[in-house]
């Protein structure tokens, strides 16, 4: 007959009332939940913590038992990898859980992270990308120095800083919209030469833009 020990978990609510208690972002919330249960070598720490937390918060959602193991394992997979820890905050947790649960390798976690704040891609969006392998398909551009978002943002610069009656400037600026919207809409890497507009109304439209940007000397990106 199996008897359940009576478990002082004391410590590890003390942690976790000190950690409601400040003024975190959800998945910075998580992470350090993550962290005062990884603290109790019990295994079912995760499940006092739960249960504890239910109680003593019951106006905040998401404190299951199987959140709570994912807030276990979303500690342990960054608590040695402060980079990509830095990268995961910024996604919001549901994005966080997709890729913790898919079979990844830290190099493919890395790259979905990545990916994902390059293109803004949504939980059901990410979860049809690692279905698809989209790391063999798409280039990142985040950390490459000489990538085309790169040459945009310098191309993009420096038309604004024209004249907006510097004809000649249009054409090219108008190139950079196209070249953009269609990286933006297929979340890969293109060339910029390549870019064409495929209808004179799309040329009036994108030019009148154009001629926007050069005047407002606005960047590029805070628009698209």
């Amino acid at each position: 007959m199996n008897i359940r020990k009576n478990i002082d978990y004391t410590d590890m609510y003390a942690a976790l009332d000190s950690t409601m208690e400040k003024n975190l972002s959800q998945v910075e919330l998580y992470y350090e939940i993550g962290r005062a249960v990884c603290q109790r070598t019990e295994k079912g720490a995760a499940v006092a913590a739960a249960a504890y937390l239910s109680e003593q918060y019951p106006d905040i959602q998401g404190f299951s038992p199987r959140n709570l193991r994912r807030m276990r394992v979303f500690y342990r997979t960054y608590e040695d990898q402060p980079a990509l820890l830095s990268l995961a905050l910024r996604l919001c947790w549901t994005q966080n859980v997709v890729i913790l649960e898919a079979d990844l390798t830290m190099e493919l976690q890395a790259w979905y992270l990545k990916a994902v704040l390059q293109f803004g891609w949504s939980k059901a969006e990410l979860m049809e990308k690692i279905t698809t392998n989209a790391h063999e398909m798409i280039i990142l551009t985040i950390d490459v120095e000489t990538s085309d978002t790169v040459e945009l943002e310098e191309d993009a610069q420096n038309i604004a800083g024209n004249s907006c009656h510097n004809g000649n400037e249009i054409p090219n600026l108008t190139r950079i919209i196209i070249c953009w919207e269609e990286l933006q809409k297929s979340g890969r890497r293109r060339s910029i030469m390549p870019c064409s507009i495929h209808t004179e109304k799309k040329t009036e439209k994108i030019i009148i833009t154009s001629c926007t940007f050069v005047c407002n000397k606005s960047w590029i990106f805070d628009y698209l």
